[in-house]
């Protein structure tokens, strides 16, 4: 396809016939009658004055426009080109051209014309000079602009079909490229979690799409002059859009910290380039640039992913070396070519890491689902169940209503576990309970009091069931229950730097066999799961004796 899509360029590209030499540009307001027809041709003494695009920019009222230019021979016919922003009335050599809207001495009396018409020229009469003399009005300027178009050029009327084309073929395969890989991302990632950067790349493959067909608005299609200036502002306001999504999704995509005052010198300098610089081609092929150097810059920051990130990285670069080179001419071609290639590039892949992730998800959902029997299991595992009944028999025999307690309790304790292994995640007070409830069971049947002291600043929020009560096992198996009786088990839940933070602290015990159990490889695999990619967990000794720490993104 990029092959195609590069033969296409250079065969529109080819160079087009010779254009006339003009001689002359004028213009010069026209002097027309209250009422009654517009005048046929300008008075011979008429102040012409050269033609300034600044200037007519701001001139509405009727006005003339002539260009005069050396004769040259043509075989065949002739085709006048003319773009004009303003309905016109057009004479070649003082002979009358079809209109292009009506010419009005107001708003109400001007028909608006189309921005660009082609009409065909008589055969030459004689040779010297030939004269396109132009009447017109733009009464119908909805935004106004500093300056306008006011040209023209004469092709033959036979040419080559790809070059009447022009470089518009490749928006064709840009826009069908692009629209291809941004259906295929969203086939994969139809059904699955949505990954970091997706909604950033979905909007960026949206204003890719919009561009080439605004920006092809004008010459495939046409539209009365009045729209030019909406368009005008519609490609820029995509431009800014482009250049405000693309290295958001990168700086997303790869876990890119962009400090806060990078991100206002940015935005800062975007508005002014937008604000200041004095054409659309100018400030559309400036935004572009800032949006290559500054997506390049992030991708030079980032850590990890090297090979991912090489590939993104030599587009970019190779965009912002060519930008300078071609100017203007990049934003009708080789901009989309570039495009295509790199938002391509970006949804395929990263369509491919969410198929990467499903793959990982689903081997870590087999996982988590043996780890969870495995946990039922270890919840009524022969053993400690042998000393839990045989404890209540010594408690029925010594201590009744203890005894009814620990039934209770324990009843409740298997009712909790069968409960949670049927979620995926669960709120954080469920899991709280099931902690609670079961140093409730080893509390009756030590007969101590085993504290539980949770200092949460916001408890709203979802964990793989286990997690937390694993912890507290662990606890109670390595350092036991008459060290945790004497210490009290503190969880503290916090945010810290865009992330939800659990600390479990719990005596220390035997540090040497902690973390290589089963319960530690179940809250692992059950936080993979869950949230791929954004989690960390965490455990060591520290000053107070040992600390869990989970670490999840807010989103959870």
């Amino acid at each position: 396809m990029l092959v195609l899509v590069v033969a296409a360029w250079l065969l529109a590209a080819s160079p087009e016939p010779a254009s006339v030499q003009v001689l002359s540009a004028e213009m010069a307001p026209a002097s027309v009658p209250m009422a009654g027809p517009m005048p046929e041709r300008p008075p011979d003494d008429l102040d012409w004055q050269p033609l300034d695009h600044g200037v007519l920019a701001g001139w509405h009222a009727p006005y003339w426009l002539r260009w005069r230019l050396a004769a040259q021979a043509w075989d065949g016919g002739r085709l006048l080109h003319l773009s004009l922003r303003a309905a016109s009335q057009p004479y070649w050599n003082g002979q009358a051209l079809a209109a292009n809207g009506s010419v009005g001495r107001s708003k109400d009396e001007e028909q608006p014309g189309l921005i660009d018409i082609v009409r065909m020229l008589p055969p030459p009469e004689h040779a010297g000079i030939d004269e396109l003399t132009v009447l017109a009005s733009s009464h119908h300027q909805w935004l106004r602009m500093d300056t306008t178009d006011a040209g023209f050029r004469i092709t033959p009327v036979s040419g080559p079909p790809l070059q009447r084309a022009g470089p518009w073929l490749i928006v064709a395969f840009a826009a069908g490229a692009l629209g291809a890989a941004c259906l295929y991302f969203l086939a994969v990632q139809r059904g699955q979690t949505r990954t970091q950067g997706a909604t950033l790349l979905l909007a960026l493959g949206a204003v890719g799409m919009l561009l080439p067909v605004v920006e092809a608005w004008r010459p495939l299609f046409g539209y009365p002059y009045p729209w030019h200036g909406l368009r005008m502002f519609t490609l820029l306001a995509l431009h800014a859009a482009a250049a405000v999504l693309l290295p958001a999704y990168l700086a997303r995509r790869f876990g890119i910290d962009v400090p806060m005052w990078a991100r206002i010198a940015y935005l800062v300098t975007l508005a002014g380039i937008l604000a200041w610089l004095p054409s659309f081609d100018g400030r559309g092929a400036t935004v572009l640039l800032l949006s290559l150097l500054a997506s390049a810059w992030l991708l030079h920051r980032a850590h990890g992913e090297r090979e991912e990130r090489r590939p993104i990285l030599v587009l970019l670069l190779a965009g912002a070396l060519t930008l300078p080179v071609t100017g203007g001419a990049f934003l009708d071609g080789p901009y989309f070519l570039l495009l295509a290639v790199l938002m391509g590039f970006l949804l395929l892949r990263h369509a491919d890491r969410l198929r990467t992730l499903d793959r990982n998800n689903a081997r870590l959902r087999e996982e988590r689902a043996r780890l969870s029997l495995q946990l039922l299991q270890r919840g009524i595992q022969p053993h400690w169940l042998m000393n839990t009944l045989t404890c209540l028999q010594e408690l029925i025999e010594r201590a009744p209503p203890r005894a009814s307690r620990l039934v209770e309790s324990l009843a409740e304790q298997f009712d909790r576990l069968r409960e949670s292994s049927l979620h995926a995640l669960v709120p954080l007070e469920d899991e709280l309970a099931l902690c609670r409830n079961h140093l409730d069971i080893v509390g009756v049947a030590l007969g101590q009091t085993i504290g539980f002291e949770v200092d949460a600043d916001d408890t709203d929020l979802l964990l793989p069931p286990g997690v937390l009560h694993a912890q507290v096992e662990n606890a109670l198996t390595h350092a036991g229950a008459g060290a945790c009786a004497q210490h009290s088990l503190r969880l503290q839940v916090r945010r810290e730097n865009g992330h939800r933070v659990l600390e479990l602290r719990s005596p220390r015990g035997n540090a040497a066999h902690r973390g290589q159990g089963t319960g530690t490889r179940y809250i692992e695999a059950s936080l993979a799961a869950a949230f791929p990619g954004g989690w960390r967990f965490t455990q060591s000794p520290d000053d107070t004796g040992w600390c869990g720490r989970i670490e999840l993104p807010c989103a959870s």
